[in-house]
């Protein structure tokens, strides 16, 4: 990694400033904004508020930072579900590269009342392959079910499922490779600070710093965002000027920024003036199964074998319900990741690992679209702050009807599919979450509405844009990087071709 456009000290920047773009958060979204305008001549700062996993790990000011208020009935985790460190939460991503489906797009069960997509599948679609490509994303030929594509995906499929395909036939299920990014150094899961950032900060146009949190956005009197007031962990504040400035901080903290940054001119914060900063928060929920299986060909294999399928996606829509998005893992000696087991367990388990020389295990399970409803929502705490004095964030967020009798159906459908696979000793754990944190400022041509525009502008500040999965209009049951990735890309675009036109 080229460590010359690395700051850590606010004071490294005197002299570099007014920045043709600021850009706030390090994950998916803003390292690749960054780096795409960066390689075209813009002068770019990211700032990010972490470090290395290290400090991380060790560092209790990181994890005070990243703390937030919760409540609901769904009993969402409050660990590990943000992070404060350089690439973001792309440090714990296991790399899936899923495409939404062109329906997703369209009309459908989840489309907010007066708030659809502002976009196409088609106007994705190019910016999908672009992503792909970023992301070295392998996967086999793909079925009639997957999204369509005007190309194959950029690398060859690895390792190969088709035991795992034949497998699934016998249940009816078309099972696909699960799209996912390829690293290039060899290292087993895809970073963005890893892979992507070194282009960032090789470019002679970017800079990172890192250690400083972004406390507020400053407008003047036209309402152009004229400064970001950042702060060290020590308490030193900075003010940065750029004369773009993009928040790329996730579905809790980018909203929390906005709702921070009030004033007389935006009592209610920048974005909020009709109270939509924030609403909509969704994730994607998931029942997960375990059963026994008998050993055939197709089985004998010491790797896990993970394959999905979009067969399903819309199988719920006819009752009004979101999408559905089945995974299945093929275990013969090493146990599902979501089994968590004691010390004291271990003998126990032993012999049941032993057992599945005999008897493999299957894991069923899928992500369920949860249904953006207003009442869901990132609001500031009334009772608890940060270490900088700011009220934290507070996330309200409770299952709607729909959300549970979607379980409930998704529940059925892999209890039946289990029974096609004449399965035994069925396991049922708790719903997992994805920590995917969705919707809360998304997008739309009605100001009334959306927070921001088709172009990720939003609609109150002339110069302030937003990037990443909290511009979503609805959630998708599909993991949500490949369209965070293939967004930056088109609104990195969209900024080149504004830069251009100034010229």
């Amino acid at each position: 990694m080229v460590v010359r456009n690395l700051v850590r000290n606010l004071d490294a920047l005197e002299g570099s400033e007014p920045f043709d773009v600021c850009i706030i958060g390090s994950g998916p979204a803003g390292t690749t904004l960054g780096t795409l305008l960066a390689e075209h001549g813009i002068r770019t700062v990211i700032l990010e508020s972490g470090n290395s996993l290290l400090n991380w790990l060790a560092d209790p000011r990181l994890k005070k930072l990243a703390e937030y208020e919760y409540t609901g009935d769904t009993n969402y985790p409050l660990t590990r579900t943000t992070g404060r460190l350089v690439g973001g939460n792309s440090n714990f991503w296991t790399g899936r590269c899923e495409r939404f489906q062109p329906s997703d797009f369209e009309t459908n069960p989840y489309t907010p009342k007066g708030n659809p997509w502002p976009i196409k599948y088609k106007d994705l679609d190019s910016y999908y392959l672009q992503a792909e490509k970023m992301l070295r994303v392998r996967g086999g030929k793909l079925s009639k079910y997957m999204p369509p594509r005007s190309e194959e995906l950029p690398l060859p499929p690895s390792p190969n499922i088709t035991a795992l395909k034949k497998l699934m036939i016998k249940a009816g299920v078309v099972v696909d490779d699960s799209p996912t990014a390829t690293p290039a150094r060899g290292i087993r899961f895809f970073r963005f600070n890893k892979e992507i950032l070194p282009r960032f900060l090789g470019s002679r146009c970017g800079i990172l710093v890192s250690g400083v949190t972004v406390t507020r956005l400053i407008h003047d009197n036209e309402s152009r965002i004229m400064g970001a007031e950042a702060k060290t962990l020590d308490g030193i504040t900075k003010m940065i000027r750029a004369h773009t400035y993009v928040v790329a901080c996730g579905g809790i903290q980018t909203p929390r920024l906005l709702l921070l940054s009030r004033s007389e001119r935006f009592p209610k914060g920048i974005g909020n003036q009709y109270d939509r900063v924030g609403r909509g928060f969704n994730e994607h929920a998931a029942p997960n199964i375990y059963g026994k299986i008998r050993h055939n060909r197709n089985t004998l294999d010491l790797r896990h074998k993970v394959g999905r399928t979009h067969q399903f996606y819309e199988k719920f829509w006819v009752d009004g319900l979101g999408g559905v998005f089945p995974v299945f893992i093929q275990s013969w000696v090493f146990p599902h990741h979501l089994l968590r087991y004691r010390l004291q367990d271990i003998p126990r388990h032993a012999v049941k690992i032993m057992k599945r020389a005999m008897q493999p295990t299957l894991y069923m399970g899928a992500t369920i679209e949860m249904q953006p409803v207003d009442e869901n929502r990132v609001s500031l705490s009334n009772t608890r702050e940060d270490i900088f004095g700011n009220p934290l964030p507070h996330l309200i967020f409770n299952y709607t009807d729909k959300d549970l009798h979607l379980l409930e159906r998704t529940r059925q459908l892999l209890y039946s599919l289990f029974e096609k696979m004449n399965a035994t000793d069925l396991e049922e754990i708790e719903v997992t979450w994805s920590r995917h944190h969705i919707g809360t400022c998304r997008m739309g041509d009605n100001p009334k509405t959306s927070v921001v525009d088709r172009n990720l502008k939003v609609h109150d500040c002339p110069n302030l844009y937003l990037c990443g999965s909290e511009t979503f209009v609805t959630g998708s049951p599909a993991p949500p990087v490949l369209t965070i990735t293939a967004l930056a890309h088109r609104l990195g675009d969209h900024l080149i071709s504004s830069s251009l036109q100034k010229i």
